[in-house]
């Protein structure tokens, strides 16, 4: 990777290097070498280096000399990044140039670290805190993972108990963001109680919200897209296509707690001995997708009212053919699409996309997923996806996207230790 240097609002820093003992937690022996003037000792440093893109299909530069983002608003902290969790939108923006809203940029969705300022408002987080940050709110640079420092606010970080290490913790974000919206927003799903945590009823919570405070373009989707008595019950049926990714992984953890029977249709030759071992649901092999939906189609009776496809356009429409509205009792079946749903409509069946913007845009719902996940990964309630780790730190996340690019991490979360 090509190293440049010098940004405004730099200053000489010491370079002396000095070992600081991690926060205790699941990484107590971990050790990092930092500057002298580290955030734990000193105060934030102006500097750090970041992978900066300079231009959409381009290579990432370790950019040194590159300010530190700093909180605008009480409710902000800062998080020294110990791991990045990668995610195909992190290869795919760069290569087919979307969801880049400035050059240069830093990209990246999701990081794990040690909060070395706490957000000055009153908050559950403390300095010193081992977090977890889905970073939703792309437009904003400072909340990006690429880089040695960044910024996210109380509401929208995990606090990550002894029992998870925080690489395995950087995988999680922004795919358990996904599924809970999908399942809590657009289908209407009530995450189950767990020890110590109460139900939560995600459709229930953002009717709560101000119609102002919820953006235009998602309030459709958040309000009106499920009416109540069409909501998920315990003993229904739902399918996942593309059951090998993280979203589905955890879409189907929380609908398997929620009570709710669970199909996952993926290729069994490459993803099979890996997916059999998650209890509690019938996998269908994807290969032959017609022959995939006739077995739904037969395994449900052909009452099957709820999908979610995590692969694209054409898989959407394929599970799409195995949904039946219940005409009886006048219930609609719902499909949602993480990455697309058909163009064309189909009568009795509502498409949805996940309304990902609220997580960030409306405090209470970032929180509530906050807290519901907490202590989901405190009781082990959720299986959390295989984990490789990539080499390097930020000078290696060129590498780890091509190894996402050549298709050789499917199936499993590819995380950068920094």
């Amino acid at each position: 990777m090509t190293t440049t240097t010098e940004h405004s609002r730099t200053t000489e820093l010491s370079q002396t290097v000095t070992n600081i003992d991690s926060i205790a937690g699941p990484d107590a022996s971990y050790e990092k070498n930092r500057r002298a003037d580290s955030p734990l000792e000193n105060g934030l440093p102006l500097q750090q280096d970041v992978a900066l893109l300079q231009a959409a299909r381009q290579r990432l530069v370790l950019t040194q000399a590159y300010p530190v983002p700093l909180p605008k608003t009480d409710d902000e902290l800062v998080v020294e990044i110990r791991a990045i969790g990668l995610n195909p939108v992190d290869w795919k923006s760069i290569d087919y140039n979307f969801a880049i809203p400035q050059l240069p940029y830093i990209a990246g969705r999701d990081f794990a670290g040690v909060v070395v300022q706490a957000p000055a408002a009153s908050s559950r987080i403390r300095l010193g805190d081992l977090v977890l940050s889905p970073s939703t709110d792309y437009r904003d640079v400072r909340k990006s993972a690429f880089q040695e420092y960044a910024i996210s606010t109380h509401q929208n970080v995990a606090r990550i108990p002894r029992n998870i290490q925080t690489t395995q913790a950087a995988s999680v974000g922004v795919a358990f963001v996904a599924a809970a919206l999908a399942l809590g927003i657009s289908l209407g799903l009530k995450l189950p109680a767990l020890s110590g945590q109460p139900e939560l009823d995600l459709w229930e919570t953002v009717r709560q919200v101000p119609v102002a405070a919820i953006p235009a373009d998602i309030a459709a989707e958040c309000l009106s897209s499920i009416d109540n008595a069409e909501r998920p019950q315990p003993g229904d049926w739902i399918a996942i296509y593309g059951g090998s990714s993280t979203s589905a992984l955890l879409i189907s953890e929380i609908a398997k707690l929620a009570k709710l029977k669970v199909i996952l249709l993926a290729d069994s030759v490459k993803h099979g001995g890996r997916l059999s071992e998650r209890e509690g649901s019938i996998i269908v092999d994807s290969h032959d997708p017609i022959r995939a939906i006739n077995i739904v189609r037969s395994i449900t009776k052909e009452r099957l009212r709820f999908a979610v496809d995590t692969v694209g356009k054409e898989t959407a429409s394929y599970i799409i053919q195995a949904l039946e509205a219940d005409t009886k009792e006048g219930k609609r079946a719902h499909l949602v699409g993480l990455t697309g749903v058909p163009k064309e409509t189909v009568e009795g069946i509502v498409s949805h996309s996940v309304p990902i913007k609220l997580f960030h845009e409306v405090p209470s719902i970032g929180l509530a997923l906050m807290k519901w996940l907490e202590r989901a990964l405190e009781t082990d309630a959720i299986a959390l996806p295989e984990v490789e780790h990539a080499t390097g730190g930020l000078d290696g996340i060129n590498a780890a996207l091509d190894k996402m690019r050549r298709g050789e991490i499917s199936g499993r979360r590819l995380v950068v230790p920094v």
